[in-house]
């Protein structure tokens, strides 16, 4: 994939990630989830996707990083930027191998019928699935409250 100097000079690498992975590996990386994310909510019927651009969902993930990509919002980790591009998912791996990915940044919906995203790690993704934040945060009160009964 060609990386245009339109898309280095609209879209900086952040200043956390400096060190962290390059700007033609952020580009590429948000070139794929803006791809992958426009597909799968035109897939699912989601009104806001019918009329929206990969444009305008590359420039809605890259705030989202600016806003917050250091670190999951919701566990406070610190994100690990160097993974990112490096999952093959056409690819059988081990069993545990993805355990060396749960910290690898991810975009998710905010809310699911809108086009605002945040940066999240992939297992607080996978765990969190179709909840809005107000409903996992109250899931994870749930299952902290249960364990501690012991």
């Amino acid at each position: 994939m060609k990386i245009s100097l339109r898309e280095l000079a609209n879209y900086p690498l952040p200043a956390f990630l400096i060190g962290r992975c390059t700007h033609p590996v952020y580009i590429k990386w948000l070139n794929n989830k803006a791809d992958t994310l426009l597909k799968r909510d035109k897939s699912r019927g989601k009104p806001y996707a019918a009329k929206a651009t990969e444009s305008e969902y590359k420039k809605e993930i890259h705030r989202a990083v600016l806003d917050g990509g250091e670190r999951d919002p919701y566990t406070g980790e610190k994100l690990e930027w160097e993974l990112i591009s490096k999952w093959d998912s056409k690819e059988k791996h081990p069993d545990g191998y993805k355990r060396k990915f749960l910290l690898m940044p991810t975009v998710d919906h905010v809310f699911s019928d809108g086009l605002k995203f945040e940066i999240c790690s992939w297992r607080t993704n996978d765990g969190k699935a179709d909840l809005s934040p107000k409903e996992f945060v109250e899931f994870c009160g749930l299952v902290a409250r249960h364990s501690m009964k012991g």
